[in-house]
């Protein structure tokens, strides 16, 4: 051995007798990996009053090229979505995509029902939610990781904004930590995928400033409530000392809670009037206007969710927010086919066959029975329609036809009945 292998042995139990603990502990476990979401340390979540300095803080916070910061951010967001609005039209969008029907197929577009058969599981409906609401928060580091004993996938969680790195690529233990666990490349890289641009704020980031405007707008009528909303009490008293004076000021101030007060010799007690003012004249109108606002971000127009809107311009505005459903659809399919299918065929031998196929969604349109009944009637004239057919799709039980039926199903004669 010469002075050179020496020195580089002696150099190399120098740091690993000096390196930090928590970077041992992630050497070690690269090696074998483990779950991650259910060991890090999530700050309790605040419901403090966000105001227009918060967001313009986060915001800088987060997009700093050298130490980015997201958990100001992801604490305004949270704070955000208590808007019940704003959260039913980001439902809008999620719903509609869960709600499509998929299917897996093959090179030549045949579909794969037992493939298809485990992507219907509620694993799969959180990561369509969490794949698109990465529209709207930006950036989302997604776990795929946990399965059951019989090696479908049981759950994928999120890992929280504030405790992953994007500069760093890794994910932290406590937020502001320096080190952690990598998810980009190594071991880990097959159960973490992030889904977005690192710098990425998301929809939220833009709409911030009119959703903390409607909660100003609530908060205000709040207060004219508590000023005018209850008529203002009078009392009239000839007295002048200032003890009486003190009872009638606790006696006016327990006025609401006890809904009587007594009185001495020429004491009067009157109960005004508010001045006849609307606060809905005051206060709806920047409301609604928000509100509107956000719905055009969103999907693209108020009409659907408008409880005026008229017909006519409801399907018009439906027109407009598929756009928007179909480009969510296009994201998830996208993302399923090149990051999370491999990911499913390295996780578990259950989904090695997905290897060779392809997520899609069925965009065949669903008719319903009366809807496939008439189409029987007018098809019935002209061509022969299999009975079973109509039997399985409408579920009405065919004996055969009347003899004074015109159309003929599938070679079936009049008053016939179908052969078991």
């Amino acid at each position: 051995m010469g002075i050179f292998d020496n020195i580089k042995n002696k150099m190399a139990a120098y740091f690993i007798n000096n390196a930090d603990e928590r970077i041992l502990r992630v050497a070690a476990e690269l090696k074998s990996p483990q779950k991650i979401s259910g060991r890090i340390i999530q700050n309790p979540e605040t419901m403090m009053a966000k105001e227009l300095r918060d967001w313009i803080s986060a915001v800088a916070i987060a997009t700093d090229r050298e130490e980015p910061q997201f958990g100001m951010l992801s604490d305004l967001y949270q704070n955000l979505l208590l808007d019940n609005h704003l959260s039913s039209l980001i439902d809008s969008r999620i719903l509609y995509c869960q709600r499509s029907k998929f299917k897996i197929i093959d090179d030549n577009g045949n579909e794969n029902e037992e493939l298809t058969f485990l992507f219907e599981r509620p694993w799969f409906e959180e990561l369509i939610r969490l794949i698109l609401m990465s529209r709207f928060q930006g950036r989302t580091l997604i776990e795929i990781f946990e399965t059951n004993e019989l090696g479908e996938l049981e759950t994928v969680d999120e890992i929280p904004q504030s405790h992953f790195s994007v500069r760093n690529k890794i994910i932290v233990k406590e937020e502001g930590d320096t080190n952690g666990w990598p998810y980009a490349d190594g071991v880990l890289a097959n159960y973490y995928l992030q889904i977005g641009k690192d710098y990425d704020l998301g929809m939220l980031a833009q709409m911030t400033p009119a959703i903390l405007a409607k909660k100003l707008g609530f908060g205000a009528w709040q207060d004219y409530l508590d000023k005018f909303g209850v008529p203002p009490l009078f009392i009239t008293t000839d007295r002048m000392d200032s003890n009486r004076l003190k009872e009638l000021y606790e006696a006016g101030t327990n006025f609401k809670r006890n809904n009587f007060m007594i009185g001495q010799g020429n004491e009067k007690f009157e109960v005004g009037n508010t001045g006849g003012v609307s606060s809905s004249d005051t206060f709806d109108l920047i409301i609604e206007r928000i509100n509107s606002e956000l719905a055009k971000r969103i999907l693209g127009g108020s009409g659907l969710s408008d409880e005026k809107a008229y017909v006519g311009s409801s399907e018009i505005q439906f027109r407009l927010a598929k756009d928007r459903f179909e480009s969510d659809k296009l994201l998830v399919k996208n993302i399923l086919n090149s990051k999370v299918l491999p990911r499913l065929v390295k996780l578990s031998p259950v989904y090695q066959a997905l290897e060779k196929h392809y997520f899609e969604w069925d965009n065949q349109e669903s008719m319903t029975k009366m809807e496939i009944a008439d189409l029987v009637v007018k098809l019935g004239q002209t061509f022969e329609i299999d009975p079973e057919w109509v039997e399985q799709e409408t579920g009405v039980p065919i004996l055969g036809l009347k003899q004074s039926e015109l159309p003929s199903f599938g070679g079936v004669g009049g008053g016939q009945k179908k052969k078991p």
